[in-house]
């Protein structure tokens, strides 16, 4: 096993208290795998037999809409581990993995995971501290979304000009909340883009209405018995007129 994958275990958050020599035998039990981008890693609703480590490269984790959209909750890379958490819920996997580019992960079968687990009780508390940080960007992303939303619904629409989503792979995490709100911000422009046309076609159809009611009115008026006594007088005044 390379020194670089050696390295890499050291600076995990979940490994990073292991002895050299337990690394070492971490790195000698995983499995290496290679993802060609697009490549899907794990699929929601699959049994959850393993964690990843990411080696080099990129993944997003991604759910599906009420229509069957895909929906990014987040992104991964380099030395950050997935999929642990159907390993010590015994669930199935709560999100698909996608490739965003070529990749590199390790594999680390649940055997091997509960064994670590049982000869070092401070990788738990790493676990913990790993869910922690995950748990506090979840808020994170939660309360800019319901922000936004609040925004939304009193028509206040300017927060999409000043945060607009933009790619940073090394971002805070209320940056990365913002990033990966990239569909809601879709959402956003076309709710504006909606409302926009609605208010168009008011405006055409009050217009409109105005038109006819003045038309009616004017008929209305021509039509009175009073408008024909004055077109009549109107009438005979400019023949009196042309006569004198």
């Amino acid at each position: 096993m390379s020194e670089d994958i050696l390295h890499q275990l050291k600076n995990t958050l979940i490994f990073g208290g292991l002895t050299d020599e337990a690394l070492a035998d971490v790195a000698h039990k995983a499995t290496k795998r290679r993802l060609s981008k697009g490549n899907i890693l794990m699929r929601k609703g699959e049994e959850g037999d393993s964690l990843f480590l990411i080696h080099k490269g990129w993944m997003k984790i991604v759910t599906e809409d009420s229509k069957g959209g895909e929906l990014i909750i987040n992104r991964c890379g380099p030395g950050e581990t997935i999929g642990e958490m159907a390993l010590l819920d015994q669930g199935t996997r709560s999100a698909t993995v996608i490739a965003l580019e070529d990749s590199d992960v390790l594999e680390l079968k649940k055997d091997v995971f509960e064994k670590i687990l049982d000869e070092r009780p401070d990788v738990s508390l790493s676990i913990i501290r790993s869910y922690s940080d995950r748990l506090r960007f979840s808020t994170t992303y939660i309360e800019r979304a319901i922000d936004w939303a609040q925004k939304i619904a009193e028509g206040d629409y300017s927060f999409v000009e000043h945060t607009q989503p933009a790619m940073n792979k090394n971002a805070s995490d209320d940056d990365k909340a913002t990033q990966l709100l990239s569909a809601f911000f879709t959402m956003v422009n076309r709710v504006k883009e909606r409302e926009e046309g609605l208010k168009q076609q008011l405006e055409k159809l009050t217009f409109e209405i105005d038109q006819a009611r003045r038309k009616q009115e004017f008929e209305e008026i021509t039509s009175t018995e009073f408008y024909a006594q004055l077109k009549e007088q109107a009438r005979a005044l400019r023949q009196k007129r042309h006569q004198g």
